[in-house]
C-alpha cells in the first residue's frame, strides 16, 4: 500500500456567537495571534460577518493544520468562557 503525501490543506471554521459584539471582540483578542505567528507551517485569517466569527487556515501539511485547528478553537472557547464570566459576575453584583 502507497501512501499519497497531502502538498498542502485547508479549513474554515465557522463559529456562530450569541452577537455580532462578541464575535468582533473575539476576533480582537486573536488577532495578535493571526498577526505573529509561531511557526510558518500554517497562515491564518480571520473576519467577521454579524454574529459569526470566520477563520480560515491554510497548513502544509494536515498534521499542522489539525494542530493550527485545535489551537484557535481553544482560544475561542477560552475568549468566550472570558467574557461569560465577566458578564456573569457583573450581573450579579447588580442583584
Amino acid at each position: 500500500m502507497t501512501s499519497k503525501s497531502v502538498q498542502s490543506a485547508s479549513a474554515m471554521l465557522s463559529i456562530d456567537l450569541e452577537s455580532a459584539e462578541l464575535a468582533e471582540m473575539i476576533q480582537s483578542a486573536l488577532l495578535p495571534e493571526i498577526n505573529a505567528s509561531p511557526t510558518d507551517r500554517c497562515a491564518a485569517s480571520i473576519s467577521v460577518e454579524g454574529a459569526i466569527l470566520i477563520i480560515e487556515l491554510t497548513a502544509g501539511d494536515l498534521t499542522a493544520l489539525r494542530a493550527a485547528m485545535n489551537s484557535y478553537l481553544a482560544w475561542v472557547s477560552g475568549c468566550k468562557m472570558a467574557v461569560e464570566s465577566v458578564t456573569d459576575t457583573r450581573q450579579n453584583r447588580s442583584l
